[in-house]
């Protein structure tokens, strides 16, 4: 039986490629629990939780067995990086990322593409990207010998600690979509700025410079970048979307762990209780339940997104723009409900633990921090629109680094 929910169904079936894969997440997640407090208020790089990913074999998840990775499907990639999450939110995310950014290469099929996936196999490298910049995409300029990248790239969730920057930019002369891998290790590129900020402390999310940045592997080309993608090409940032989502989820269910926890050992009756441990308290029992059974609904409708995405995937160039509409909203449906859900839980675990969990020694505020951080990506408010415009117009998100 292979199931990672909090309430496990016992009729899920067996699925050991995925049971050795959560089981190697949950060591990974046992041991950043052991000090995530102190590393959060440290607010340092976190160049150490990386090495314990790379050991772990993490990093090789995705990749395809002929390129020297694990091969494992990316309903693993989603369910490590879950529990993940549920320890640390900040690793969680960087690892998310790498796998979505990998999912990407891997789609283009290109010969520069498939080298980078074998060394990323045999050389344990972390993938990170500037993604989506409001200030605009880099150049990329025509030099001797190659092509350089320049411009302000916004910011790189894990840039300073990665081993490979999947960047896009636009061709000086033509105008045409390029999309790169750079060595985040060139003189040439500089991360600015302390992340210093009130969740995701340790995303390393920090602002990216590049200045005549030399290419390493030039990985798919497009056309200028107001023609409309194909949709099987429009698909990439569904992936993160949904990842989001399976970040949110992650962190109320770790959030719900760690409280039910102090529950049990610390946790007192009221002044006028009739129970003699506050981990019978009805009220305390009750709102357990209200929760436990919303995180178990995101969970189910993740779930069901991240199927009709991997769906939408093999259908490879026979994808539809109304499928992918159809999947996006699903997904937009899962999101909304993560967010709300998350914040609610990671807020109200208080109640379920009293006054002296409050105190910082304990961290519990960590997991609010991290929802609250993570809910402000992108608006929630046009995602319900969005959502709604669907339903009742049938209008098509159109695809964004956003949607």
């Amino acid at each position: 039986m292979t199931s990672i929910d909090l309430i496990p169904d016992p009729t899920a079936p067996d699925d050991p490629e995925l049971d050795r894969w959560t089981t190697v997440a949950t060591e990974v997640a046992g041991i950043l629990r052991k000090d995530a407090v102190g590393r959060d208020h440290a607010n340092a790089e976190p160049v150490a939780e990386i090495a314990l990913i790379r050991e772990h074999g993490l990093l090789g998840l995705t990749i395809p067995q002929a390129f020297g990775g694990e091969g494992a499907p990316w309903r693993a990639a989603v369910q490590v990086a879950r529990i993940i999450a549920r320890a640390d939110t900040s690793i969680a995310h960087i690892l998310a990322y790498h796998y979505g950014w990998l999912r990407i290469v891997a789609s283009f099929g290109t010969d520069a593409a498939r080298d980078e996936l074998r060394q990323t196999a045999t050389r344990r490298w972390l993938w990170a990207s500037p993604g989506t910049s409001r200030l605009g995409l880099p150049k990329l300029v025509p030099v001797d010998g190659g092509h350089v990248v320049t411009g302000e790239s916004g910011f790189a969730t894990g840039g300073p600690v990665c081993d490979r920057l999947f960047t896009r930019a636009l061709h000086s002369d033509t105008g045409d979509l390029h999309i790169v891998a750079l060595d985040p290790r060139a003189p040439e590129i500089e991360f600015t700025g302390t992340w210093d900020v009130l969740g995701q402390r340790l995303t390393a999310s920090r602002a990216v410079t590049l200045n005549d940045v030399p290419v390493n592997s030039y990985l798919a080309a497009f056309g200028p970048l107001d023609q409309p993608p194909a949709p099987i090409w429009s698909l990439a940032v569904l992936n993160f979307q949904l990842l989001f989502s399976v970040l949110h989820l992650g962190t109320a269910e770790g959030a719900l762990l760690e409280a039910a926890d102090y529950t049990r050992q610390h946790t007192r009756p009221w002044y006028h209780s009739l129970v003699e441990h506050g981990n019978h308290e009805p009220f305390i029992l009750q709102t357990y339940g209200e929760y436990l059974a919303r995180v178990q609904a995101v969970s189910a409708l993740t779930e069901r997104a991240d199927a009709a995405l991997t769906r939408l995937y093999s259908l490879g160039d026979q994808v539809t723009g109304d499928q992918r509409a159809q999947v996006a909203e699903i997904i937009a449906a899962a999101r909304i409900n993560a967010i709300d859900v998350g914040l609610a839980v990671t807020a109200g675990i208080f109640d379920l633990t009293g006054a002296r969990s409050t105190a910082t020694a304990h961290g519990l505020d960590r997991f609010w921090r991290n929802q609250r951080t993570l809910s402000l990506h992108d608006p929630v408010a046009y995602k319900q629109h969005e959502l709604g415009g669907y339903f009742v117009n049938g209008t098509h998100p159109a695809p964004s680094g956003y949607r």
